[in-house]
């Protein structure tokens, strides 16, 4: 019983310290080789993952997102619509410049 308490709290220490080599990660050239074997271990880990990270970045795989169109498709391009009419409601006025409006209009009309 002793025994499993005793490798499951090296386990959780295992993990702690390989998480704290992730939150303190640091360069290969920084590193001693007096660390701990688990620090230094995890953070190969991190420096492989960064270089995979890397080599799968966008800047390489860009040419793998265009897809191809099938030989024989021919590309529609459609004229430009015609501009829209512009929308009743702005061309209505407030009641007092429609008033003075119709106003104008009858004594033009006199």
């Amino acid at each position: 019983m002793k025994r499993e308490a005793s490798a499951a709290t090296s386990l959780a220490a295992e993990f702690r310290m390989r998480r704290w080599a992730r939150i303190n990660y640091v360069s290969a050239d920084l590193r001693k080789e007096t660390w701990n074997p688990i620090v230094l271990d995890e953070m190969r880990m991190k420096d492989q993952e960064m270089r995979e990270a890397k080599d799968n970045s966008m800047n390489t795989r860009v040419s793998s997102m265009y897809v191809p169109l099938a030989p024989g498709v021919t590309c529609r391009i459609d004229e430009a619509h015609e501009e829209a009419s512009t929308p009743h409601i702005l061309k209505m006025q407030d009641p007092t410049t429609r008033y003075l409006r119709q106003l104008a209009t009858e004594l033009t009309d006199d």
